[in-house]
C-alpha cells in the first residue's frame, strides 16, 4: 500500500516538474518578427489553418497562444489582410517545431500605393519645381498635369512649390491630406499659376 502511494506521488511530482519546465506535449510557442507594413488593424495569421491570431496595428512581433509540440509541423499563413495591405511575405513560416525553428519566423507586408497626379492650371513658363516629401519634380511650361511618385494608402502627402516659374506665381490647393483607398479620389491636388 505504501509503495503504491509513493509511486503515485512520484508520478505526480514528475508530471508537475515537466509542466513547470515546459516539457511534454505542446511546450513550444510559435513567435515571429514583423519588419514592416502593419499600420492598420485587420491582419489575421493562422497556424495549420486552425489556430488564428489577430495582429494589432503597429505590431512588431507576434506569438501564438496555443503551444505546439516538439517535432510537430507548423505552417503559418495569412488568413486576412488589412484593407491597406497588398500582400505579406512570411519567411520560415513552415517547418518542424523545435527551439530553433519557432524563433526564426519573420514577416513583411507591402502597403498598397496609388498614383499621385497633380493638376496644373495656368502655367505658361518654365522653372516651376514641385515637391512632395523627397519627391522633386520640374514642371515643363504649359503642362496641365504632373505625375509624381505613388503614395502609400493611408499615408500623408504634402505638396509644396519649391521654385516659382519665371514671371509667374503658383500656389497649391488641397496640397496636404491622407491618401485614400481608391485611385479616383486621389487627384484633387491643384497647382494654380498666374
Amino acid at each position: 500500500m505504501k509503495s503504491s502511494i509513493l509511486r503515485a506521488g512520484v508520478a505526480l511530482a514528475c508530471a508537475l516538474g515537466l509542466a513547470a519546465c515546459g516539457g511534454g506535449s505542446g511546450d513550444l510557442l510559435l513567435q515571429g518578427t514583423i519588419y514592416s507594413g502593419v499600420t492598420k488593424a485587420g491582419l489575421i495569421l493562422t497556424n495549420n489553418g486552425g489556430d488564428d491570431l489577430v495582429i494589432p496595428a503597429g505590431a512588431t512581433s507576434f506569438q501564438f497562444s496555443r503551444a505546439v509540440s516538439t517535432d510537430d509541423e507548423f505552417n503559418i499563413e495569412v488568413k486576412q489582410y488589412p484593407s491597406n495591405v497588398k500582400t505579406c511575405t512570411i519567411v520560415n513560416g513552415k517547418a518542424r517545431a523545435n527551439y530553433y525553428t519557432i524563433a526564426q519566423v519573420s514577416m513583411s507586408c507591402e502597403i498598397k500605393t496609388h498614383p499621385f497626379i497633380i493638376k496644373i492650371q495656368g502655367l505658361t513658363t518654365s522653372g516651376l519645381v514641385v515637391v512632395n516629401g523627397t519627391d522633386r519634380r520640374e514642371v515643363p511650361a504649359n503642362s496641365t498635369t504632373l505625375e509624381m511618385s505613388p503614395v502609400y494608402e493611408d499615408g500623408a502627402y504634402g505638396v509644396t512649390v519649391l521654385t516659382q516659374p519665371s514671371g509667374q506665381t503658383c500656389t497649391v490647393q488641397n496640397g496636404t491630406a491622407t491618401m485614400g483607398s481608391t485611385d479616383q479620389n486621389n487627384n484633387n491636388v491643384i497647382v494654380n499659376c498666374a
